[in-house]
């Protein structure tokens, strides 16, 4: 087929020539898109990771005051500062990596972190109790590990409905 012969259907583009244009133009159009999505991601995540560290410091730093300072038992003081620092996550998440408005996703936020706390808590346990390690460092291990789990929980289940704007 030469540039000029029309293509047989009734809509706009009629010829080759307009079909490669309109097919170019929107090749470009989906990976610009594509390109915005991969910015926002990779914002989202780095942002989590930065936030993420704030968690993780209020975390281990509570555990080790409730633990070594304070003398409370692991599984106690684990649950403490979970506490704690689920509730400083949650702000940090909503407000700097999802950019979330809204409170309403607390509820579904506290539960997926009870998954997780539930995953931690285990390991927790199985480090400390089977395996004879380290409180601090295995607390460290099942943190990272919680933490890991809550971004992906958090971006599909939790702050799913208001997509967070491009960086």
């Amino acid at each position: 087929m030469d540039n000029q012969t029309p293509l047989r259907h009734d809509h706009y583009p009629t010829t080759k020539a307009e079909y490669e244009a309109e097919l170019t133009e929107t090749e470009n159009e989906h990976a610009a898109e594509l390109q915005k999505v991969e910015q926002k991601v990779q914002g989202q995540v780095s942002r989590y990771l930065l936030f993420g560290a704030v968690s993780v410091v209020v975390n281990i730093v509570l555990f080790y005051l409730f633990y070594h300072t304070m003398g409370i038992e692991y599984q106690i003081a684990n649950f403490i500062d979970w506490l704690i620092s689920v509730q400083v996550s949650f702000w940090l998440d909503r407000q700097f990596v999802f950019m979330h408005k809204s409170i309403k996703e607390m509820g579904t936020f506290y539960m997926t972190r009870i998954i997780t706390f539930l995953i931690e808590t285990v390991l927790l346990w199985f480090g400390v109790s089977v395996l004879s390690g380290n409180k601090t460092i295995v607390k460290v291990i099942g943190h990272i590990i919680a933490l890991v789990l809550n971004f992906f929980v958090s971006k599909k289940l939790v702050f799913k409905n208001q997509p967070a704007p491009a960086d």
